[in-house]
């Protein structure tokens, strides 16, 4: 919830000049005042490009107290409050304990709040900037513009399963946490993270660690001139009245947004110090505004490459700073420090997070029930790993550090990305998959990265889908200096239904463990729609080493498309490449091409490219690939070409 400046906030100036739109495909400058702390992102992408996928907000009815009476604004309508959530599983979700306190939320169970999560969009088609400067009016019916037809967001219905914070009204907390602000909702059958993204929970804080915050707000143009309305109904937030602001009242949009690091010198903003007494908080440099509360404060885990959730934003005591202590919506730069070491946004300490993620529930999975779709789990996940096997995934280092640059990294470790720890297989046990909706008749590929643990004994590796048998006591291949030899075949599946693929040590194997465990269906499309579909695609920059998560768009008919600008490679990996085949590659373009190539990187080093000119938005090309062991798919934009959109992926076997 917001109930006072000092709730979710140390912040964002208001002094709103809007400037130029930025190109589609990158963060866009906010107003003049607002640019220092964050940008308009309409495309996620690179490395944060999980953390805003993963972003939502819920809404939550202004209730009043004892009543439960929505409390409505001076025109009649009804209010809300507008708080950030960070999804951590396919159904489950973290935000801040007062947003969803007892007397907006009072009885959890038979309350469903609406989660609204942000496709993918086109500058062009939102074209935020005229409906920022579009306000006018008389509070509280002003007018505004609506955003464009390419604004895009999807709703969920979700309840309060766990509520922590004495503060808040604590509701089936798992232990006694007086000091936190933390709340975990659950989604249901709807698993807003299957489509948009989930993150894992960070396992260490500290002071002086890089942060980040992908969050949500109405933006608007309002003018300097302190006794406007404009100014008194939506910079000023009059005695902490929601009735009094506009930010309340139900027709604002809310746009994606996403942190910005310090300019002059650039450097990311990082985390400081924890509160003394109120909420237990590690403190940031990060600013919001009210409606910052909730959002998931993130930070990148160098080892895996990936970003991973510290906690939401969180209640305080104006203790922080003097200067947060007063009636505006968000910061005035005029009274509040903005220098690097300043406190501003603090998070609900990591311990209150990681106790809520503690449960577990057996339906929290994804692509379980999808004909021809695998779960294909992202071992690196400490929630998907217990999906597979109940227990820790162990300290065993990784195959290659990532990013992989050094000269000895193969063609194989320095395309990988992110990087997933090994799991461990001895003698007698197994590795499950959850099982999928197989289609009788339909080839699959298959492929495993393996590791061995013994070194006088060879790992033997054995594939089983349900009764049918993939391989049995294969050994993996590596190449020289791989860290992991790979497993991968081809099958025809020989019974529909649910399945499970199981993952064993054939008789006489030594110890193994496993990486990179990828099935998919040799003729299904790749839309990209699903978050395992989008899992290891990414785009290569000019100069760059290795590649960075990709950067997503929409299409008129898809709702998530890969886009490619001028020199960029777009590289899809996790694709069960399997050597000794030919392949047919097709795949939809946003426009008609030419210069544009495709084709694989091999784990000898080789770039076997071609042509791949679209025609009337269609590619489509043939490899005979011989026996080289394909690593990648690889597509490359010419530099000084328009951007070009990519979606309906298929790499198919003959």
């Amino acid at each position: 919830m917001e109930p006072s400046l000092r709730a979710a906030f140390a912040g964002t100036s208001i002094h709103l000049v809007i400037l130029g739109a930025a190109l589609a495909a990158e963060p866009q400058p906010v107003q003049r005042a607002y640019q220092d702390y964050y940008n308009v992102a309409l495309t996620p992408g690179g490395v944060t490009a999980s953390s805003q996928l993963s972003r939502g907000t819920v809404f939550v009815p202004i209730l009043q107290p004892g009543t439960h009476a929505p409390k409505r604004g001076l025109d009649g309508s009804p209010l809300r409050y507008t708080c950030g959530v960070t999804f951590i599983s396919p159904r489950r979700a973290i935000t801040a304990a007062h947003c969803l306190d007892q007397i907006s939320v009072w009885d959890p169970e038979n309350q469903p709040l609406e989660v609204r999560m942000y496709d993918p969009m086109i500058a062009a088609d939102v074209d935020w900037e005229a409906t920022a400067e579009s306000l006018s009016g008389t509070f509280p019916g002003y007018q505004r513009r609506p955003l464009g037809p390419g604004y895009s967001t999807s709703s969920y219905p979700c309840r309060v399963i766990a509520r922590c914070g004495d503060s808040f009204g604590n509701y089936q907390c798992p232990a006694s946490l007086p000091r936190a602000d933390t709340a975990l909702l659950d989604c249901g059958d709807t698993r807003p993270g299957c489509r948009h993204d989930y993150l894992d929970v960070a396992a260490s804080e500290g002071v002086g660690v890089p942060v980040s915050m992908a969050w949500a707000h109405e933006v608007y143009s309002i003018p300097d001139n302190r006794s406007s309305e404009l100014w008194q109904r939506y910079t000023r937030y009059i005695n902490y009245d929601p009735a009094q602001n506009y930010h309340y009242y139900g027709p604002n949009q809310l746009l994606p947004l996403l942190s910005a690091p310090w300019k002059n010198p650039v450097r990311p903003r990082v985390s400081l110090g924890l509160s003394g007494f109120g909420t237990d908080a590690r403190l940031t440099e990060l600013h919001g505004c009210h409606g910052s509360s909730g959002s998931g404060i993130t930070q990148l885990n160098e080892s895996l490459g990936t970003q991973e959730l510290l906690g939401p934003v969180a209640v305080w005591s104006n203790w922080v700073f003097s200067a947060h202590d007063y009636d505006f919506l968000c910061e005035d730069p005029a009274r509040t420090a903005r220098a690097p070491g300043d406190a501003g946004l603090g998070y609900a300490r990591l311990a209150f997070t990681r106790k809520l993620v503690e449960s577990k529930h057996p339906d929290d999975v994804c692509d379980t029930k999808t004909p021809g779709l695998f779960p294909n789990p992202n071992l690196w996940l400490t929630h998907d790993v217990w999906l597979l096997r109940r227990d820790s995934p162990g300290t065993l280092p990784f195959p290659k550090p990532w990013p992989c640059v050094a000269s000895s990294c193969t063609a194989w470790e320095r395309s990988r990305f992110p990087n997933e720890p090994l799991l461990s297989v001895g003698q007698g046990e197994s590795l499950t998959l959850p099982s999928a909706e197989v289609v009788a008749g339909m080839t699959y590929r298959v492929s495993v990265r393996i590791r061995a643990m013994e070194e006088n004994l060879a790992p033997l590796v054995t594939l089983t889908l349900g009764g049918q048998v993939l391989v049995s006591g294969a050994s993996p291949v590596a190449r020289p200096g791989e860290a992991a030899g790979l497993v991968a075949t081809t099958f025809v599946a020989s019974a529909g239904g649910a399945r499970s693929l199981r993952l064993s040590p054939a008789e006489g194997s030594g110890a193994f463990a496993v990486t990179e465990l990828v099935v998919v269906g040799d003729t299904l499309v790749n839309g990209f729609e699903n978050r395992s579909q989008r899992v290891g695609m990414g785009i290569l920059e000019p100069g760059a080493l290795t590649p960075v998560p990709a950067t997503w768009t929409r299409t008129p008919t898809s709702r998530f498309a890969a886009l490619l600008r001028g020199g960029q490679r777009f590289i899809a990996t996790r694709q069960a490449l399997v050597s000794g085949r030919a392949w047919t590659v097709e795949f939809d373009a946003s426009r008609d091409t030419r210069g544009v190539t495709c084709g694989f990187l091999t784990a000898d080093g080789r770039e076997l490219r071609t042509n791949c000119n679209s025609t009337a938005g269609r590619v489509r090309a043939n490899f005979q690939l011989g026996a080289a062991q394909p690593t990648a798919f690889i597509v490359d934009l010419p530099a000084g070409q328009p951007d070009l959109a990519l979606d309906n992926l298929r790499l198919s076997t003959r």
